[in-house]
């Protein structure tokens, strides 16, 4: 493993410790320490998020204190530091790291394979770099990879595979994707400069052909002289199969229809590869787009994937491939909260020139969970039975049906406030609401509020965010140690678990 040139990054520890530091005998014992952080985190972050953030980071050393860890890149970095600074320099103020504990981030370079001698070019620094053969420039026009019989002059017109109704102004934003579109938003504004490779993936349905289509058509509205191509991964399989058939068979004797092909990918600006967990198994395809890879990403061009799975996660692709992959950043797309669900529903019913009433459209939200394109389908047979069973008017009842017939047995949800279920909270422990939306901290308090936040997660689909909003503001995390609290308090008093209970039922009775 080389490393960059890059200064290494730290993380002071600089408050007050109250904790006893963990002794480490030895340079090996680094992992548990890791181990030990990596768990200390899981209390405000979900586990989902660490195996996407954390896993690939790996502990190196600890010495005088100092913990060493090794990021694949400064753009990875940036991103740990933006989004999870806060929760990382509370374990360090823990002690967990000793006294003047540091956390020590060490950024690799990417590395490349070996290139051969005559394709290998230094810079001032002595670097080496992979140099592709320029025999596609600027005066020829993009190949289209099919049709080789069609020729005029070596020059064909590229169709980028793009779909226009595909834009970031259409894709609803919310807090399961919103950090995949920020960084795919911040590609477009300089293509082949920041999180190169962009690798993203997510469950069926999520939006990630939305995002990735996205990019490629911001990229287009900003300079439209950039070349830009779309394709899914059994079609790139397909197209290579089909250039070396074709050469084979000497439909286009006087030239390769194989390096016509590696010629137009390796001319693009922008390569978009969609579903790249269907590579698996497929040898001399993953040649291919290793060799195509190495030279766009050489050249300081973009590459995009998408994958219904992390890339750790997707079997029979050759490690070196998976590398490449892993240069860049990977981001996971979640299923959609229930606040995104009711704007996406709201975005479409526009879209589709028709409205709702309100309780209609969290009924929606609430019975279609897991994906964005379920959601668009029941949209789609919501408004074509109104317009034949109720002259256009969406009802409760035409939702029903439509939902029905899509997800089975649905069912209507009494809409529980968390206002309902701070007023109930507030009259069960005889204090009143604003003393639980208050910061005081004394014993009864603070467990009412704690109470009540474990209530508004159970009883509502609220995100943590919102639940924490509701209560004067507190954060997420705040809403999940209160949650936390609660259940671990459930399993070991009795009387608690009666509480609860009981507080149930008043809820819902309301």
């Amino acid at each position: 493993m080389s490393q960059a040139s890059t200064p290494i990054i730290s993380q002071d520890n600089e408050k007050n410790l109250h904790t006893k530091p963990k002794k480490i005998q030895n340079a090996a014992e680094h992992d548990a320490l890791w181990n030990n952080f990596l768990d200390l985190l899981k209390h405000n972050i979900p586990e989902n998020e660490i195996k996407t953030w954390f896993s690939i980071i790996k502990p190196k050393s600890f010495e005088a204190n100092v913990l060493t860890i090794t990021v694949p890149s400064e753009d990875y970095y940036g991103i740990i530091e933006k989004r999870y600074n806060k929760y990382i320099s509370n374990i360090i103020s823990s002690g967990l790291l000793g006294e003047g504990g540091k956390l020590q981030y060490e950024i690799k370079s990417k590395t490349q394979e070996p290139v051969p001698a005559e394709r290998q070019q230094s810079n001032a620094d002595g670097n080496v770099y992979n140099i592709s053969q320029n025999i596609y420039r600027d005066n020829i026009k993009p190949v289209m990879p099919y049709g080789y019989g069609e020729e005029h002059n070596n020059s064909f017109e590229i169709n980028n595979n793009l779909n226009p109704k595909y834009t970031f102004s259409n894709l609803v934003k919310g807090e399961s994707n919103e950090l995949a579109v920020e960084v795919a938003y911040a590609i477009t504004n300089n293509p082949g400069k920041s999180y190169n490779p962009f690798f993203v993936y997510g469950g069926v349905g999520l939006g990630k052909t939305h995002l990735i289509h996205a990019i490629g058509n911001e990229v287009i509205r900003k300079d439209p002289t950039k070349k830009i191509f779309y394709t899914t991964t059994p079609d790139f399989t397909n197209r290579f199969i089909d250039s070396i058939s074709r050469n084979r068979a000497g439909i286009s004797p006087n030239s390769s229809n194989a390096s016509k092909l590696d010629s137009f990918y390796k001319s693009l600006d922008v390569l978009i590869i969609d579903d790249i967990q269907n590579l698996s198994g497929k040898d001399k395809t993953q040649d291919f787009m290793y060799q195509i890879f190495n030279t766009l990403f050489s050249e300081g061009k973009h590459i995009i994937f998408s994958s219904d799975k992390p890339i750790n996660q997707i079997a029979g692709i050759e490690e070196r491939l998976i590398s490449r992959f892993q240069w860049g950043l990977t981001i996971d797309i979640q299923p959609p909260s229930w606040e995104m669900r009711v704007a996406i529903i709201k975005k479409k019913l526009e879209e589709y020139e028709m409205t709702a009433p309100e309780d209609v459209i969290h009924y929606i939200a609430t019975n279609v969970k897991d994906s964005i394109r379920t959601i668009e389908g029941c949209i789609v047979g919501i408004t074509s039975e109104s317009l034949f069973t109720k002259r256009g008017e969406i009802t409760l009842e035409v939702a029903e049906k439509v939902i029905g017939r899509v997800v089975g047995n649905a069912k209507r949800v009494k809409n529980i406030t968390i206002e309902t279920i701070i007023s109930t909270v507030a009259a069960y422990f005889n204090i009143s609401e604003n003393q639980i939306l208050s910061k005081k901290r004394t014993k009864e308090i603070a467990f009412a509020r704690q109470t009540a936040m474990f209530l508004a997660k159970e009883l509502t689909t609220y995100t943590l965010e919102s639940i924490g909003l509701n209560f004067g503001g507190k954060d997420h995390a705040t809403v999940l140690y209160a949650h936390n609290t609660i259940s671990e308090q459930c399993k070991k008093n009795g009387k608690t678990l009666d509480n609860i209970n009981e507080l149930r039922e008043r809820i819902r009775q309301q």
